[in-house]
């Protein structure tokens, strides 16, 4: 086990996003079987995803947003009770060069657009701003929300990620796995109030 990914299995409790900001990919890990992050057990690297057609990897994590949170806001989770807010961010990388893409007017020239889709059709559009808005460290990212109505079936919830740009350039984040099998970050579980 090299020092970086040791480093990264010691700080798992902090955010997926920060741990990229300091230390920017580590060596081409995109994402991990079960929620171990960046783990000997590396489920998509940049070889795999330019193998694929992946012309962005996309590496995401999931939080408690703060409307009508049960319990703090900001926690990395995959369940949350009916009425909560879920919160996607993301972060993207090159698949061919490993490159992090996260210049916002680059981004934005690029026309790049990322999206949340949910099992039941619905999607939720990301957003690339500046994170806190007040306060510093400032450091970009993309970011979604979606309120879990009472009507929502309580259980397993799939959705997959995808980013497109403008000349039709792709990249998706699906885990492995299905939703009798819960892994983080693909399959959230939504319970009653």
């Amino acid at each position: 086990m090299t020092e970086e990914i040791k480093e990264v299995e010691e700080t798992e409790e902090g955010s997926i996003l920060d741990n990229l900001n300091r230390r920017d990919f580590i060596k081409g890990a995109a994402a991990a079987v079960g929620g171990v992050l960046f783990s000997s057990s590396v489920a998509t690297n940049l070889e795999a995803a330019a193998h694929n057609g992946q012309d962005y990897v996309i590496v995401s994590e999931v939080v408690k947003g703060s409307a009508d949170s049960v319990g703090p806001p900001c926690q990395l989770t995959s369940t949350f009770k009916k009425g909560e807010q879920i919160v996607w961010h993301a972060v993207l990388f090159s698949g061919s060069t490993g490159e992090k893409l996260n210049d916002h007017k680059e981004l934005m020239d690029r026309g790049m657009k990322v999206q949340v889709e949910l099992e039941n059709g619905e999607t939720v559009d990301m957003n690339h701003s500046e994170h806190p808005p007040s306060g510093s460290p400032k450091i970009y990212y993309w970011g979604g929300s979606w309120k879990i109505s009472p009507g929502v079936p309580t259980g397993k919830m799939t959705y997959k990620i995808t980013a497109e740009d403008d000349e039709g350039r792709t990249g998706t984040l699906e885990m492995f796995g299905d939703k009798t099998v819960d892994t983080f970050p693909h399959v959230l579980t939504i319970e009653e109030r």
